[in-house]
């Protein structure tokens, strides 16, 4: 829906981003993509739905991290380990 439409919207709901956001989602746990900081293990090879970029996936991440910015429970698990820390990271929160 263009903005507009999507005002339109939550006005008529009597709702706002932010309601419409933390009402739903007890918590985010957004896992970086591995196109940021884990780029040797970002490949089209090992997966068939995938076709963007790095460039475009890294792009892609930071406008859904955005898009949570502001929930009372947004975790963000960076690729600063390997996969098997970074899971465990996500379920430890």
């Amino acid at each position: 829906a263009s903005p507009e439409v999507w005002s339109a919207i939550k006005s008529d709901l009597n709702q706002t981003d932010a309601s419409l956001r933390d009402a739903r989602y007890d918590a985010v746990i957004h896992l970086v993509t591995a196109a940021d900081g884990a780029e040797k293990f970002y490949t089209t090879g090992n997966n068939a739905v995938r076709s963007e970029t790095a460039e475009q996936a890294r792009a892609m991440d930071k406008k859904t991290m955005a898009a949570w910015v502001g929930h009372d429970h947004h975790y963000v698990v960076d690729n600063s380990t390997g996969f098997k820390d970074k899971i465990a990271r996500a379920t430890a929160k």
